[in-house]
């Protein structure tokens, strides 16, 4: 029997897969391989650290509103890439499957449609109901391939390898399904195998049997799909995707800008703010705050900072003023002698006696010792800065021992007498600060005590009580001694700059308390000050009370008295007027504030 060949039966098309695009061939795959090699990374040489730098430099000097478009588009365009890739590969692996279930189905029916035709001996192979309309193959065992009886228009050669030849051989069952290459294009390839009885076929047709039948044919049917139609398909769903990630990218860095925008405005508006401070130096300019979002907690921070910045502005304008005013009159006095003393030692005919000069070079002494003292005080009311000393927990009652030790050598030039009565009571503070401001109230009490008197000093729980037997404090006056460089009509022709009690109201304002100015029993100034207590050891009090007029009685005080007013509420705020005093201190009744005395 003579080779046979393939010839074309009835048209019969097998259904397009779904989704193709037409069977047309097409080119290779889109986006063909770059040639290998070193990226741009493979080797970094020293120019291409600038450019980093450059570029990093150039991203920095963009306003922060386009830096987060400029990120928010690289985020959105690196989600979109995902998504793009994940679309493009679930995509293809679907219309491969697609067109796996499809080739296989027409592979099989294919190889069953094949029928020897009536010229027997020549050994022609019909396909019978089977269309060209896809490149089509028959091999036999031996893996010669069954060439067309007739040129076919597109007719594809298709490779054959040995599993190809084992279809046809073995007879295997099902399909294989397999992707190749040929002419550039690349086709899907599904082998089936069909074994031919020639005795069959003479039946079929009703020519009768022969005697002698030639043997089966083993055969395999191959049918191939080119996939450029699936190539076409994701070429145009990667332009779709890439024009609406662009449109998206797009779109969202506008929107990130608009919502960037809105989102920095308090923060445009701090900025403003800030610039408007630095230009014109009014720190009265405060910065809107809305909301309690973290950007209104920074506004709210700024403004809390000017605030701050603006009072202590205020309190260098109030200390330039106050010590300029202060240190006019001693320093031109001081002027005054001086040049006198100059005019006269210059002139000898109008030198001056002996006894003048002597009073004069006193009054000079004086003088420079109050301006010492002015000048002091006013650097230590100046430190704005908080103070250095560590907190620590103190018994009140050994600071006070501290500053009358030291108040006992200037009370015994006069002959004053300090007498202590003292409870432990525990504070949490800073000791030497504490021991200045119990000081200066002991240095005013001896100041302006009479000679051979008594000044009484009793500690109870969290208050200090200094008591003297000078002239006292006028009600009028008593609102106003704690304010810095307050002095009476009275006491404005007597030494003193008016600060000593300044720092005391800054020391206990600084420790969260508070003090008072009073009238003693007998006429005498007292001085009440109230500190928050810290917890500690157990306080005994006392077995029995002191004389009336120095030790309040009915136990520890508890809260601050009605009649302190809490440090660092105004100028005057931690002077309390006569009434309040008296409400505040039980123990003392028939108090009548007696003869004033400047403070």
């Amino acid at each position: 029997m003579t080779d046979p060949v393939v010839v074309l039966g009835e048209a019969w098309a097998p259904p397009a897969p779904a989704g193709s695009g037409g069977t047309g061939t097409g080119g290779p795959g889109s986006g063909g391989t770059s040639p290998g090699g070193a990226g741009p990374g493979a080797g970094r040489t020293a120019r291409s650290r600038p450019a980093g730098r450059r570029r990093q430099r150039w991203f920095s000097r963009l306003a922060l509103r386009n830096r987060m478009a400029v990120l928010v588009g690289i985020a959105v365009t690196c989600g979109m890439a995902v998504v793009a890739g994940v679309a493009l590969g679930v995509t293809n692996i679907v219309l491969r499957n697609a067109i796996d279930t499809q080739l296989s189905s027409q592979a099989q029916l294919a190889a069953h449609s094949v029928r020897l035709g009536p010229d027997i001996p020549g050994g022609t192979i019909h396909l019978v109901g089977v269309s060209f309309s896809l490149p089509l193959q028959v091999i036999q065992d031996d893996g010669s391939i069954v060439p067309p009886q007739w040129p076919i228009s597109g007719y594809v050669r298709l490779p054959v390898d040995s599993e190809d030849i084992a279809f046809a051989r073995d007879q295997l069952e099902g399909t294989r399904l397999r992707t190749v290459t040929v002419g550039g294009t690349e086709y899907r390839v599904a082998t089936a195998s069909q074994r031919i009885s020639t005795d069959e076929q003479i039946r079929e047709l009703g020519i009768g049997s022969l005697q002698n039948p030639p043997p089966p044919l083993n055969l395999a049917v191959q049918l191939a799909r080119p996939m450029s139609d699936v190539q076409q398909t994701l070429r145009e769903l990667g332009l779709v995707m890439l024009v609406v990630g662009l449109l998206g990218v797009g779109g969202s860095m506008l929107a990130g800008m608009f919502v960037a925008r809105a989102a920095l405005k308090p923060v445009d508006e701090a900025a403003a703010a800030a610039e408007h401070v630095a230009r014109t130096q009014d720190l009265s300019a405060l910065i809107p705050v809305n909301g309690t979002d973290e950007v209104a907690r920074l506004a709210e921070s700024l403004n809390s900072m000017l605030r701050a910045l603006e009072a202590s502005k205020e309190r260098q304008r109030q200390l330039i003023d106050d010590a300029s005013h202060e240190l006019r009159t001693p320093l031109t006095s001081l002027r005054t002698n001086i040049e006198l003393l100059i005019r006269s030692e210059a002139n000898p005919t109008r030198a001056l006696p002996a006894a003048d000069r002597t009073a004069l070079l006193s009054d000079v002494d004086g003088q420079m010792r109050e301006l010492t003292g002015l000048v002091s005080e006013l650097v230590e009311l100046a430190r704005d800065e908080a103070p250095v000393e560590e907190v620590e927990r103190l018994d009140l009652a050994e600071v006070v021992a501290a500053a009358v030790a030291r108040a006992r050598r200037r009370a015994t030039t006069k002959g004053i007498v300090i007498e202590v009565t003292s409870a432990p009571s525990w504070i949490d503070g800073r000791p030497s600060m504490l021991e200045r401001a119990v000081t200066n109230l002991l240095d005013n009490a001896v100041k302006f005590s009479p000679a051979d008197s008594t000044v009484r000093v009793h500690t109870a729980i969290g208050e200090v009580i200094v008591s003297d037997e000078g002239p006292g404090i006028a009600v009028a006056d008593q609102p106003h001694v704690f304010e810095r460089f307050y002095r009476s009509m009275d006491a404005r022709s007597l030494p003193g700059s008016g600060l000593g009690l300044a720092i005391v109201a800054d020391a206990v304002r600084t420790h969260g308390g508070a003090v008072a100015a009073g009238t003693a029993p007998g006429g005498g100034a007292r001085m009440r000050m109230w500190l928050p207590l810290a917890p500690g050891p157990p306080v005994e009090l006392p077995p029995a009370l002191p004389p009336a007029g120095s030790t309040p009685p009915g136990g520890p005080p508890g809260p601050a008295p009605a009649g302190l007013a809490p440090a660092g509420s105004g100028s005057a705020d931690l002077a309390v007027a006569h009434g309040a005093a008296e409400a505040a201190e039980p123990w003392a009744p028939g108090d009548t504030g007696g003869p004033t005395r400047p403070r």
